[in-house]
């Protein structure tokens, strides 16, 4: 997103946070209430559910990051004006002459079910950086993937990234759903879901309880493991299915089944390959079914978002060549960072004077 100051010599703006907060990983702007973005953060998931109890802990770090890059572009922008000390800058790290007017945050795992936890827990812990909870929206991070699509107030959301989740919204209010149940009991077509469905199939294939399959040596490459015959490096317990638990273990931290999306990208890579390509078949025909279910006259625009329908590989091919079949209007969203900046101007709108 391009950057855009104010004139210098104009008053300092007031500012608004958007965050795209997934279960992966997390994007923060700062941007006037009118003006164009002047900063960017990333950082960790912040998805209680997948990503750990650390999550939203991870999130004010980020916060953080993103306030101290806009305070140094103000900076920058007024040459002519006093630098602050670090003994003039508010909690915050803006300084006492900027106003953050409103957050507004787009979070996985923030639905329903949890909404209530995690709006008091952001706002808790945004109120160490000096602002207001009464300034922030918690919503999920469907709403602001939607809203992203810029297809209207009404029309489907299909996301898949590390959840999996596909949602009918009217006027904006999300009024029909399916799946998004989480990585034990849904979440299909996911990123972790491909990641899981791929190592179950390289556990069945060294196991003999499965077909051979070539995502076996994908994941061996990207464990630096031979998990056929353990010879490079010389397996460490003498049998490649040990070597490759021990691998899991040290490298997917328990609680957190979103490292699980690491593995996601190894069935397109070997598409020819029949373990593989059914794999990625029922994560297509599952999306695909899925746009039928909530919308059987095939009247409403589809927004695609997250990873693995917005990045680029053969199910996002696959699913974009089928809604046209079908003769279904679509859009990608490859963040939900608009969605979020549009409801935190709204928000600052309604609160500025």
């Amino acid at each position: 997103m391009p950057d855009a100051m104010p004139p210098a010599g104009t008053s300092p703006p007031s500012l608004v946070i958007a965050g795209d907060i997934g279960g992966t990983s997390s994007r923060l702007i700062l941007a006037p209430w009118d003006g164009a973005v002047i900063a960017e953060a990333e950082g960790p998931g912040a998805n209680l559910r997948s990503s750990g109890a650390d999550a939203l802990d991870n999130l004010v770090e980020t916060v953080r990051e993103v306030l101290f890059r806009g305070r140094r572009a103000l900076r920058q922008d007024s040459p002519g004006r006093d630098s602050p000390g670090q003994d003039s800058l508010g909690p915050d790290g803006l300084g006492p002459d900027a106003e953050v007017a409103a957050v507004a945050l787009g979070i996985s795992g923030a639905g329903p079910a949890r909404a209530g936890e995690v709006r008091r827990a952001v706002g808790e812990r945004l109120a160490r950086l000096g602002i207001d909870p009464a300034r922030i929206l918690i919503t999920d991070d469907l709403h602001t993937a939607f809203l992203a699509g810029g297809v209207g107030d009404d029309g489907l959301l299909v996301l898949a990234g590390t959840g999996a989740v596909a949602v009918r919204f009217h006027d904006r209010e999300a009024v029909a759903r399916r799946d998004g149940m989480g990585w034990l009991l849904g979440d299909i077509g996911s990123a972790v879901w491909l990641g899981r469905r791929t190592l179950e199939a390289v556990a069945a294939d060294i196991d003999g309880r499965g077909p051979r399959t070539l995502l076996t040596e994908e994941v061996g490459e990207l464990l630096a493991l031979d998990l056929r015959e353990g010879l490079l490096p010389p397996s460490a317990t003498g049998d490649p299915r040990q070597d490759l638990i021990r691998a899991l273990d040290e490298q997917l931290p328990a609680g957190a089944p979103a490292a699980l999306g690491r593995f996601a990208r190894l069935p397109g890579r070997v598409a020819g390959d029949p373990v593989a390509r059914e794999i990625l078949e029922v994560a297509i025909g599952h999306v695909l079914e899925t746009v039928q279910a909530l919308d059987p006259p095939g009247e409403l625009p589809v927004v695609l978002a997250g990873s693995v329908l917005a990045g680029p590989g053969p199910i996002r091919e696959a699913v974009e060549a089928g809604l046209r079949a079908e003769g279904r209007a679509f859009r990608t969203a490859p963040t939900g960072l608009p969605g979020a900046l549009l409801l935190a101007r709204e928000l600052a709108g309604d609160l500025l004077p």
